[in-house]
């Protein structure tokens, strides 16, 4: 439009120069100025009319489509803008939220193993290894073919899928002794190794719920540190030597 206009101006002064300068030489000075000069400037102007007329459709065409693409433009920024603001919040979103969630599904997992394992550990305490009988409320096996040191006995027990055994209660013991050889000693999974005078089972590192020491014991001499039994009383004695032993099935470190 703007091409049109300044092609507009330059015509109208292209028509008033020739106006001039045919002043001393035209019939416009002397006869009807008015007309004359209008036709002569129309003559000048047609072709330029013409011009315009032609092309008219092609620059109306033209702002249309540059109408268009800029209106395109536009929708393309507003969703370029949409989707930025879009990650913007999916990435807090994820930030703020899925640590929270991990958290609170290690918690939940942590929770039913936990669970399971105690199923588990009942449902193992059931199964009772070949050779244990039960004995009171509970199974053991009597060693009485094979003596061993303290530390072999415990791990000859383990191989077994058991432990040294404790005595839990008189009733117990009474029912063990019934089963036992009176001139034999027998190890019990009770030691003070670990602090002198301190009586622990190795298995779970706890006091033992039931003593029954024999009068004088535990007298530590020459380095006694193991428990064994005779003739349903106990006695600490050399860790290092030979005695039969009671294993029992249920493991004391899971109570």
């Amino acid at each position: 439009m703007q091409k049109l206009s300044i092609s507009l101006i330059l015509a109208l002064v292209a028509c008033k120069s020739r106006v001039s300068s045919a002043a001393t030489q035209s019939v416009c000075l002397l006869q009807d100025e008015p007309h004359q000069c209008g036709a002569f400037c129309l003559t000048v102007l047609t072709p330029m009319l013409d011009h315009i007329a032609r092309h008219q459709d092609e620059w109306t065409s033209s702002i249309l489509q540059a109408n268009e693409t800029e209106a395109r433009l536009a929708r393309i920024e507003g969703m370029q803008t949409a989707i930025h603001i879009s990650q913007q919040v999916l990435q807090e979103s994820w930030t703020s939220s899925l640590p929270k969630d991990i958290a609170a599904r290690l918690d939940r997992l942590e929770s039913q193993q936990a669970a399971l394992s105690r199923i588990l550990t009942k449902f193992d305490r059931k199964i009772v290894p070949p050779k244990f009988e039960l004995i009171g409320s509970r199974y053991f096996y009597i060693e009485d073919e094979r003596r061993r040191n303290w530390t072999s006995a415990v791990s000859c027990c383990r191989q077994m899928g058991a432990q040294l055994a404790t005595i839990r209660s008189a009733e117990e013991l009474a029912s063990l002794k019934a089963k036992l050889n009176k001139q034999r000693h027998y190890w019990l999974d009770i030691t003070d190794l670990a602090k002198e005078g301190d009586f622990r089972v190795s298995a779970s590192g706890k006091k033992p719920s039931f003593f029954k020491w024999r009068a004088g014991q535990p007298n530590n001499i020459g380095d006694q540190h193991c428990v064994d039994l005779l003739d349903g009383l106990m006695y600490d004695n050399k860790c290092e030597g030979l005695s039969y032993f009671i294993c029992q099935s249920d493991d004391d470190s899971l109570d």
